[in-house]
């Protein structure tokens, strides 16, 4: 197998008090390409975090992170937006999808972005609307739509731009068992149908159990389990 991502030595602290507040200490994690790595924790343990800084989100306080043949960490601004645009899909809790706009200019929006024309954007974002079950509602905008299909939207929107990299916070924390079973069984074929590597941020057994690999974060850092 191939090394997509590496992240070493990741250390991050946040200002509490008259102090700050450590919330990774040397936090190191190897994903191989194809894996679909879940990683489990208490609340507040830095999962959120640890997504941030491997998704070029944020930037540690010391440490390095790899993805691909590039050291994110070291990439200017402009540079990273780039690289997140064309490597990286995210997917949240929260779908963060723009009301005004129907699913189907949701999806489209990342392509538009990286100057797509209109026809060949939308006619992508129709295709993975369609493998997430919505074909029928792309012309919905997000308050027509159930939380599942809020979330599926988003998934949509995470894939379109063909990421290698699939990084996923909670993305079944605020949808009912069932609909969490589906969409964890959504996440698991698109993982393997777009050839994806995917860390998922997740309390959800079920979603964590499908995955290749569990890492457990506490106190810091990583332990397998």
């Amino acid at each position: 197998m191939n090394r997509l991502l590496e992240a070493r030595d990741l250390c991050k602290s946040y200002p509490s008090g008259a102090g700050r507040l450590e919330i990774l200490s040397g936090l190191s994690l190897t994903v191989e390409a194809g894996e679909m790595v879940a990683v489990t924790g208490a609340s507040g343990s830095g999962k959120s975090t640890l997504l941030h800084l491997v998704g070029g989100m944020d930037r540690p306080d010391r440490g390095t992170v790899r993805v691909l043949d590039s050291e994110i960490t070291s990439l200017g601004a402009r540079e990273l937006a780039a690289f997140r645009n064309r490597t990286i899909g995210f997917v949240f809790q929260f779908h963060h999808l723009l009301p005004e706009f129907t699913a189907l200019e949701n999806v489209s929006m990342p392509l538009l972005l990286r100057g797509t024309p209109l026809g060949e954007a939308t006619g992508i974002a129709g295709e993975l609307l369609g493998e997430v079950g919505l074909g029928e509602r792309r012309r919905h905008r997000p308050g027509e739509l159930s939380g599942g299909e809020q979330q599926r939207v988003a998934l949509a929107r995470a894939l379109v731009g063909r990421p290698r990299l699939l990084l996923a916070d909670e993305p079944t924390g605020n949808l009912d068992p069932h609909t969490g079973r589906t969409m964890a069984d959504l996440l698991l074929a698109l993982h393997e149908t777009h050839g994806l590597t995917s860390i998922i941020v997740t309390h959800n057994e079920r979603l964590a159990d499908i995955c290749t690999r569990r890492c457990r974060l506490e106190n810091g850092v990583l332990t397998d389990g």
